[in-house]
């Protein structure tokens, strides 16, 4: 396995920052990409070890900092939190629009020279994101989820505080840091309702989707799971719930070591790749 970081430039202000590994053995393999979730990165606790195993596995694997998620060119840090106040759900779609644009037509990975077929892996907000963004783009043909939210409604529920003050924070329990969001977010979501209903996408999504919840996750309730379920084609949709899954399926940051939980979930997502990549 080869892994190398890259830089594509946006613009000036605004860059993604992500790491691409390439199988020991390859010819034409498939492709996942991983998109982090809210307060997240692709360097957050385990990530870097799951995407080391899908790629022991036979598959190019792109994991990507969202260009608007705060974390800073050191890749471990929220050193610029006016971009995160920035962000949208526009601007992550964006971000996924680019990249694989860049895939495409082999500026940033000349070892892909073919159109490989994709497979999108999302986590919390993350998944809510990856399942917006395959609903539109016909470039992707697999999606999994974990611990997917199915709306934005934990966001909406402050959205009158949100208006009179021009924005909303939120704490990071691991930093400690208030983290700020601007009414963009939400004016975001207001101006495109329907592309950013999550439910209506999975709805119409026509795509094999492994979902994946704990049952005991903290953040993001498994009745969300079973909402993606429920609005899904069953016959290309599995539901997982983990039952002693959290959150994270308890995983870290700093990173300390896997468990048997997360290496199920792995396995899981592994092997649905294999089936439908």
């Amino acid at each position: 396995m080869q892994k190398r970081q890259f830089v594509i430039e946006i613009r000036p202000t605004r860059q993604l920052y992500g790491d691409f590994r390439v199988p020991e053995r390859h010819e034409k393999n498939p492709l996942i990409v991983f998109c982090h979730g809210f307060k997240g990165f692709k360097d957050w606790g385990g990530w870097q070890y799951a995407m080391d195993k899908f790629c022991m596995n036979g598959f190019f694997v792109i994991a990507v900092n969202f260009s608007y998620n705060g974390i800073g060119p050191d890749l471990q840090n929220f050193t610029d939190l006016k971009k995160f106040a920035k962000n949208t759900i526009g601007r992550e779609l964006k971000d996924l629009e680019i990249l694989l644009k860049k895939l495409k037509i082999g500026e940033e990975f000349p070892e892909i020279s073919w159109k490989p077929r994709i497979g999108l892996l999302g986590h919390s907000r993350g998944g809510g994101t990856a399942i917006l963004f395959a609903s539109q783009n016909d470039s992707v043909d697999c999606l999994v989820t974990w611990a997917s939210i199915s709306s934005f409604n934990n966001y909406l529920s402050r959205r009158f505080e949100w208006r009179k003050n021009g924005y909303i924070e939120f704490e990071n329990v691991r930093t400690k840091q208030m983290m700020r969001m601007n009414v963009g977010f939400l004016n975001d979501l207001g101006r495109s309702s329907t592309k950013r209903n999550i439910l209506k996408a999975e709805s119409r999504l026509g795509l094999p989707h492994l979902i994946i919840h704990g049952y005991n996750d903290e953040s993001v309730p498994y009745k969300d799971a079973q909402n993606l379920f429920d609005a899904s084609s069953k016959s290309i949709t599995r539901l997982e719930i983990i039952r002693d899954g959290t959150h994270t399926f308890g995983i870290t940051h700093p990173f300390t070591g896997s468990n048997p939980v997360f290496d199920s979930v792995i396995n899981k997502t592994t092997e649905w790749f294999r089936k439908y990549l």
